[in-house]
């Protein structure tokens, strides 16, 4: 690997950390209010601060396991086009990722602390929500960047009559805009006679 694709690797890994750090982050505020509204798991005391000051931790959580997920995208979808990778594929690998990590950290953290293995009962909760919210970081993210990518092909304005795209023509091709639209149709010839 060179230096160039080290640096690469390392701002994908960034940028795909920052989005699900965002994506956490947003994901867990709402559902911190939605249980806290309907007052699941989530006690009324807990105020919008609160369910803020939770969600950034979150966040800073999740944007770690999203730069995990850049390196397991790096090794399983190396060389795909985003046109081939199934976002439901996309966002289970998200999921076994999250969940994933989220027991290693949890395991590595403990053990480090010299508290031994975390007791499961304990990060159960966690270890439910991590995979839920990497799926749908992961499979979000493949989906939105699909959508990007197709936009431009997909729109009926980026054709041009006869199916031709406008990329494909070339510096010599006389085309105009109704061409473009399919809006001129030759008009039938006429006989002087018929005036």
């Amino acid at each position: 690997m060179t230096a160039g694709n080290g640096r690469r690797l390392l701002v994908g890994a960034i940028k795909n950390g920052v989005l699900w750090g965002i994506a956490w982050g947003l994901l867990a505020f709402v559902t911190i209010l939605v249980l806290r509204t309907i007052g699941v798991v989530v006690p009324a005391t807990i105020g919008v601060l609160d369910a803020l000051g939770m969600a950034i931790r979150v966040g800073i959580v999740g944007g770690i396991a999203g730069a995990a997920f850049a390196a397991f995208i790096r090794f399983f979808y190396r060389g795909r086009r985003l046109s081939d990778i199934s976002p439901i594929r996309f966002g289970l690998g998200g999921a076994v990722v999250a969940f994933v990590f989220m027991f290693a950290f949890f395991a590595l953290t403990n053990l480090a602390s010299g508290d031994g293995f975390p007791p499961l009962a304990n990060i159960m909760d966690d270890l439910l929500i991590a995979p839920i919210f990497g799926g749908i970081a992961a499979a979000a993210s493949i989906w939105l960047a699909q959508r990007a990518e197709a936009a431009p092909d997909d729109d009926a304005s980026g054709r041009l009559a006869g199916g031709a795209s406008r990329a494909s023509l070339g510096a010599g091709d006389r085309r105009d805009a109704l061409d473009a639209i399919g809006a001129r149709h030759p008009e039938p010839a006429r006989r002087p006679s018929d005036e």
